[in-house]
């Protein structure tokens, strides 16, 4: 059994991937969090531009179906979010690095210039509005509760687990969720990742999990001993998340994201990981038909 890490600070120390960019860019970019060097958006996506790369922070480490390890190449990370930045930057005219780090620091890295921009399951909200400039949404999600299968018939709503333990994702949408419903702070059970809070299920450590849709379905879903209660509520939206100041290359991925939508690319990227439902149709993701012989993303 792997370690549990749960209710321990997300703040760990910052782990990128070494920069491929060289001389006049890396006097661009800077170094630690030196904002006094800070860009402009124009000459952020120049940059970009220019030195043919976009650097994008995730946690490969979190989980999927976003972006992690590939259980068959340890080594590779694929994921719903790997799909979509090739063809962000497929778009653009540049490639794209991942700069990793945990989840929980990722806007902070962001913040201090370690990235360009964040794409890693970042749900749009009052809070973070405060301090960062977000694309438009590009998948739209909602709150999943799970339970023991044994308890399917006992706990059917956040209702019925009021006084109860409930896992989740440390700094995720779902912890003010259940705040929001009445939980105190000593009733949630924040973990580092994805899984764990399903392994804390199932070891009886907490009576439920609430996470988004798509991390319930993939963890809990094909597990026998636990149970996705059907009903889902509290929606929320994914979205790029930017520095304020670059103006400019929100704008870009604005003009590219709608692109996706419109030419089928973001349907048939969702449809390939399991997650196509009706509710993306509300941000205008259109679903178009295979031409024949051509595979989905």
């Amino acid at each position: 059994m792997t370690n549990l890490r749960c209710a321990m600070p997300r703040g760990a120390a910052v782990a990128a991937i070494p920069a491929v960019l060289l001389g006049a860019a890396a006097g661009l970019l800077g170094c630690g969090g030196d904002s006094g060097q800070a860009q402009s958006g124009a000459e952020t996506l120049a940059r970009i531009k220019r030195d043919g790369v976009v650097r994008w922070g995730a946690d490969p480490a979190g989980g999927a179906p976003y972006a992690f390890f590939d259980p068959k190449e340890p080594e590779k990370v694929v994921g719903l979010e790997i799909d979509i930045m090739d063809r962000l930057a497929g778009h653009m005219g540049v490639k794209h690095q991942m700069v990793r780090s945990a989840w929980g620091s990722l806007l902070e890295g962001l913040k201090a210039r370690r990235s360009d921009l964040v794409i890693n399951g970042i749900g749009i909200d009052a809070e973070r509005q405060k301090g960062f400039a977000f694309s438009k949404p590009y998948y739209r999600y909602e709150q999943m509760l799970t339970v023991r299968a044994a308890d399917k018939d006992k706990y059917r709503s956040l209702a019925d687990l009021q006084g109860r333990k409930v896992g989740t994702l440390g700094g995720a949408q779902a912890n003010r969720v259940l705040q929001a419903a009445g939980f105190s702070k000593e009733l949630l059970s924040p973990c580092e990742d994805l899984s764990t809070p399903y392994q804390q299920l199932e070891l009886g450590r907490v009576e439920a999990v609430l996470q988004e849709q798509p991390i319930a379905e993939w963890y809990a879903g094909p597990n026998a001993r636990l149970f996705n209660v059907p009903r889902t509520f509290a929606p929320g939206r994914y979205a790029v998340a930017m520095r304020q100041e670059d103006a400019g290359l929100v704008a870009e991925v604005d003009r590219v994201l709608e692109l996706m939508k419109k030419n089928g690319e973001l349907a048939a990227i969702y449809r390939k990981w399991k997650l196509l439902n009706g509710a993306q149709k509300e941000l205008g993701i259109v679903e178009k038909a295979a031409a024949p012989g051509k595979n989905d993303p």
